[in-house]
């Protein structure tokens, strides 16, 4: 079992402070991915947990025990880099084998890890090439099978395949999960990819400016932001945010964007949910899933003109203009012609979000 901890991180380059206060705790065989802009501190804790950073106050715990007094190669923990550092004058064989050289293994017993390890990750027919024979996709495959051959208790991951194209990045994607399916090690993966993030973690770590914002499953920080930050982080496109207005009406409630008098009609449930921030500094929420088009009029539709059609194969992202304010809906494929078209639009009340302006935090509004 491997198990990480973070108490308390705190971490300065100078007078500027890149880790706030963090804690976290990683489970055995958990895949976290830690994800966010450049500069919000992730690789600085990835790094941290890995001994190539210090760290100015907190406790770093493997296992229960307080690490961060060790050196990194103390602290049986293997790290992937977005270079795929190889040796260039050694075999794809000698890449993997040099960390065992060290530890005194017989060559029979450094023959088989080595050998495992390439069939797990699918190179055994690379073994005698040279890194400059090989794909972009092989030499991450190399140094990923060079960091697992000595079995390290975590395995720590550096943006690995931010520098292949994409097609080399969705193959690599599917071979990262199905080697953390099949080994079962603690790993902690650093991106800035939210395709990455969703796609391979247990749980996602959204940090910005070293400071966490929110731990949750895929789902949880898709379909529950903690904050306005996540909210408009995470996703493709983008949730909608707009400053809203809520006024109650005789058979529910009225929810308005963009200085619109004819809002969007919600259960009065709302305003019970709200807890008195109904006439405060609100902002609603909403994927672009969640604004239903109709070209025909009907209750609960407020008319909207179209602006901005985007296809994208399979769907399309419409821009529509509300008052003041833009929002964006996704659409089956070709259902808006173009721009300027006059349709009907309905937020569905059971993705909608609101959070409070003044602190950025989510109202957990559920109806």
């Amino acid at each position: 079992m491997t198990q990480i901890e973070l108490r308390g991180i705190q971490k300065f380059f100078g007078a500027v402070q890149v880790i706030k206060d963090l804690n976290l705790k990683i489970s055995d065989n958990e895949f976290i991915v830690l994800l966010g802009q450049s500069g919000c501190g992730k690789t600085t804790t990835l790094r941290a947990i890995a001994g190539l950073e210090t760290i100015d106050e907190g406790d770093i715990l493997i296992d229960g025990k307080p690490v961060q007094h060790l050196k990194a190669a103390n602290r049986d923990i293997a790290m992937v880099f977005q270079s795929f550092s190889l040796y260039p004058h050694m075999s794809v064989y000698e890449n993997i084998a040099f960390p065992l050289r060290a530890t005194r293994q017989s060559r029979a017993e450094i023959d088989s890890e080595v050998r495992s390890v390439a069939k797990t990750l699918q190179i055994s027919d690379l073994l005698a090439k040279k890194p400059s024979a090989l794909s972009g996709g092989d030499m991450q495959r190399v140094a990923i099978g060079r960091a697992l051959v000595r079995r390290p208790k975590a395995m720590l991951m550096d943006e690995p395949i931010g520098a292949l194209d994409a097609k080399l990045r969705e193959e690599m994607r599917a071979e990262i999960k199905r080697l953390h399916i099949k080994q079962g090690s603690t790993t902690i993966y650093v991106t800035h990819d939210q395709i990455e993030a969703m796609s391979l973690a247990d749980r996602i770590v959204i940090m910005h400016e070293g400071v966490l914002q929110q731990v949750g499953t895929p789902d949880e920080v898709y379909s529950r932001p903690a904050n306005l930050f996540v909210a408009q982080f995470v996703g493709s496109p983008v949730m909608n945010v707009a400053d809203a207005a809520v006024a109650e009406t005789a058979s529910s409630v009225s929810v308005s964007v963009g200085g619109v008098a004819s809002g969007f009609e919600f259960p009065r449930a709302l305003l019970s949910k709200l807890n008195g921030h109904a006439g405060g500094s609100l902002a609603l929420g909403i994927r672009p899933e969640g604004v239903l088009l109709r070209r025909a009029a009907a209750d609960g539709f407020v008319p909207v003109e179209t602006q901005i059609v985007e296809p994208l194969g399979s769907f399309d992202i419409v821009d529509l203009r509300v008052g003041s304010e833009m929002l964006r809906a996704r659409t089956k494929s070709g259902f808006i012609s173009g721009p300027g078209e006059k349709v009907f639009a309905r937020i569905d009340p059971t993705q909608a979000h609101f959070f409070d302006k003044a602190s950025g935090k989510s109202l957990e509004v559920r109806l």
